[in-house]
């Protein structure tokens, strides 16, 4: 794993795909269903915070781990996106 952050975006994305709310995954992952609410409404400047940040690493690993869920991150030449990295 790389040292993207997850963006707001693509946590509700991934949500979305997996078809999950903020209570499930928060749950599932081991973090508060407010945390998660508060991610996806964050500024990008709130994500440096090392505690949110601590909490965005393990919800990226629980997902990309348990989830199957692959993440694209915006670079240059190419836009953000989530994807089932294999079907279940």
């Amino acid at each position: 794993m790389d040292d993207h952050l997850l963006t707001p975006s693509l946590l509700r994305a991934a949500r979305a795909l997996l078809g999950w709310s903020q209570t499930e995954l928060g749950q599932k992952a081991g973090v508060s269903r407010k945390a998660i609410a508060t991610f996806e409404t964050a500024k990008p400047s709130d994500r440096t915070d090392p505690r949110r940040k601590a909490v965005l690493q393990t919800l990226r690993q629980y997902l990309e781990v348990e989830c199957d869920i692959e993440f694209t991150f915006a670079s240059d030449k190419t836009g953000e996106g989530v994807r089932r990295a294999k079907s279940r």
